[in-house]
Formats: C-alpha cells, sequence, structure tokens
C-alpha cells in the first residue's frame, strides 16, 4: 500500500523511497521557488510563505490571492490555492489548500483487479510576525488527509496534523536574509494496517540582494535541506516537569541532502528571469530550473503570473508549473517599490 505513495512529493523519488506519508506535502509551492532551484527559505516574501518558510509572511503588506498548478509525473498533477494578507502591521495571516491528483490507476481489467482511487490533500493555515524590525517568527499547521479506494474492498485512509515553525532574520550591511524552517513535523500517520513517519525536513537559507537600482533588482538564493527523523518519549516526572515530555531529533537514516541554488532578475518591477539547480546527493536525480515571471496592472489590482520548467532527464518529461497571483489591495507604487 504505502508503495502507492511513491510518486507523491518531490524528493519522494530521490529520498522517501516509498517509506513516508503524505509526500505529496514534499513538492514544492508554486512557480517561483521551483524556478529558482527551491532555494527560497531565506527569501520568502510572497504567499507561498506559507510553505516555504512561514516568517517571511511579514513581507506580505496586502491582501493577497493565489492559485498554482504543476504538471507531475504519470499524469499526476500538484494544485494549491492561498489566500492571505496583513491582519495589522507585522501580523500576517494565511490560508492554503494544497491537492494532489491521481488518474484512476488499472493495469488489469476491472473484472479481474478493481481500479484504485487514491486522494490526498491538506489545508493549512500559516502566521507571520514580527518580533523585531529584523527578526520575525511564523507557524503554520496543516491538517493532511489520504484515502486509498478500491471496489468494494475496505478503504485505508489516514489523517494527520503537522507543523511548521520559521524562523527569518534579516542582515542590512550587506543585504543578505536567513531563514530556517522546520517543516511537517508530527508524529507517525496511521493506515489500516500501518504507520509510516510524517514527511519531517529541516531547511536552512540564505538569500543576498546583491544588486538594485531603479531598472534592475538581482537576488541569489541557497537552501540546505535534509529530512529529519524525531522521537518521542513520554518520562515520568521523577525529576521535575523538564524530565515530563521529551522529544529528540536525530540524523535521518535516509542520509539524504538536498542542496538548492537560485537567482532571480527583475527587470523594471516588470518582467522577471530565473535560474536555478537543486542537487539531491544521495540520488542520482538532480535538476536545473528556469522561469520567468510577469507583473502588471489593472485598476484596482496588481497581477503576477510565474512560470518555470525543471529538467529530470531520463526520469521523467520534466516539469512545469504555472501560478497566479491577484493583490487585491495594491500599494501606492513607490511604497511597491
Amino acid at each position: 500500500m504505502a508503495g502507492l505513495f511513491v510518486i507523491g512529493g518531490s524528493q519522494c523519488l530521490a529520498v522517501s523511497n516509498g517509506t513516508q506519508a503524505g509526500t505529496f506535502l514534499l513538492i514544492g509551492s508554486g512557480a517561483r521557488a521551483p524556478a529558482m532551484g527551491e532555494a527560497f527559505t531565506g527569501l520568502a516574501d510572497d504567499l507561498t510563505a506559507s510553505y516555504w518558510n512561514p516568517a517571511g509572511l511579514v513581507q506580505v503588506s496586502s491582501f493577497q490571492a493565489s492559485l498554482s498548478y504543476t504538471g507531475w509525473f504519470a499524469g499526476t498533477s500538484y494544485n494549491v490555492v492561498s489566500v492571505g494578507g496583513a491582519l495589522f502591521p507585522g501580523h500576517v495571516l494565511a490560508a492554503t489548500i494544497y491537492y494532489f491528483h491521481v488518474p484512476r490507476i488499472a493495469n488489469v481489467p476491472e473484472d479481474v483487479e478493481p481500479s484504485v482511487d487514491l486522494s490526498s490533500y491538506a489545508r493549512s493555515g500559516s502566521y507571520g510576525f514580527r518580533i523585531t524590525r529584523d527578526l520575525s517568527l511564523g507557524a503554520g499547521i496543516k491538517l493532511m488527509s489520504e484515502t486509498i479506494e478500491q471496489g468494494d474492498r475496505p478503504d485505508s485512509s489516514s489523517s494527520s496534523a503537522v507543523l511548521d515553525l520559521g524562523f527569518m532574520y534579516k542582515f542590512h550591511d550587506p543585504s543578505v536574509s536567513l531563514g530556517i524552517m522546520l517543516q511537517n513535523m508530527g508524529p507517525k500517520v496511521e493506515f489500516r494496517d500501518a504507520a509510516s513517519p510524517a514527511p519531517f525536513w529541516a531547511r536552512l537559507g540564505v538569500a543576498w540582494n546583491a544588486y538594485q537600482d531603479e531598472w534592475l533588482r538581482v537576488a541569489a538564493t541557497m537552501d540546505a535541506a535534509q529530512p529529519v527523523d524525531t522521537g518521542y518519549k513520554l518520562v515520568l516526572p521523577d525529576g521535575g516537569i523538564a524530565e515530563f515530555y521529551r522529544l529528540s531529533l536525530k540524523h535521518s537514516p535516509q542520509n539524504r541532502f538536498n542542496y538548492g541554488f537560485g537567482t532571480e532578475w527583475w527587470i523594471v518591477d516588470l518582467v522577471a528571469l530565473r535560474a536555478g539547480y537543486t542537487l539531491r546527493v544521495g540520488s542520482d536525480i538532480s535538476s536545473p530550473s528556469a522561469g520567468a515571471g510577469v507583473r502588471f496592472k489593472a485598476d484596482p489590482f496588481v497581477y503576477q503570473v510565474d512560470y518555470s520548467y525543471s529538467f529530470w532527464g531520463d526520469l521523467s518529461p520534466n516539469v512545469s508549473r504555472v501560478s497566479f497571483t491577484i493583490d487585491l489591495s495594491p500599494l501606492p507604487d513607490e511604497i511597491m517599490e
């Protein structure tokens, strides 16, 4: 049964080997970050920060809505819908739905073996808040659900909650931001006949605003990420309340690491060009990527369309993503710049 989930995540073919539940949550959100080699933890300055680093949500200063579509492997697709905005200065709330679509799986005639229907989705709420001018924190919770249906056989389903925690700090000389993300923390996910770990990853990212003038903005980003195993232990409080509950983090036996490198060039704040590379150590799957975006006004709103293309070599016909964002309460031009 668990093998059916192998197609679900961005790194699942490279890292999970079908041993994790909810691997669809590892597919990168939006089109902008994947075009930059999935190196977005330290930048995370749009609504997709809900996925990459919720601490970056504080940079969303108006109400926005976004929709993204990813054409994934073997005819599957991944869709993300987000809405969010500032409750008041320095406090941003966002809601997101992640949906992974798998066409009906039928390898033999229906009268021999019923087709399999797989449903995977998650609902998420994320909150970012500013502690100081340069320091922000964020958190999010995802309610995940996966179901396998096959004819008259008993359904196999699971539901679980996973937690995201994010940190971001901005330096000014040079203009560099540092991001840390603990993504999809949670207990094992129980199925009918098995339990699988949640796709818990730790990410560290750096973003450098390399150049900026009235015509051009250039950013360079880098991420390092790896899966993490967790151990939960309940201890009787003979040594005080600090001994009551203990959480241990340990290096994952999967021995997988992801390194992402990316760059983004905004020309007169209207057209963006992006490129990146994702190196997956412990796997023979690494992928260059590229993309572009355009931003335009149609009063009273501001719209942005982004596209990315990732080259996965012989593994698949590669991966295309497109996203659309609308700023529902645009700021004056001088503030946006």
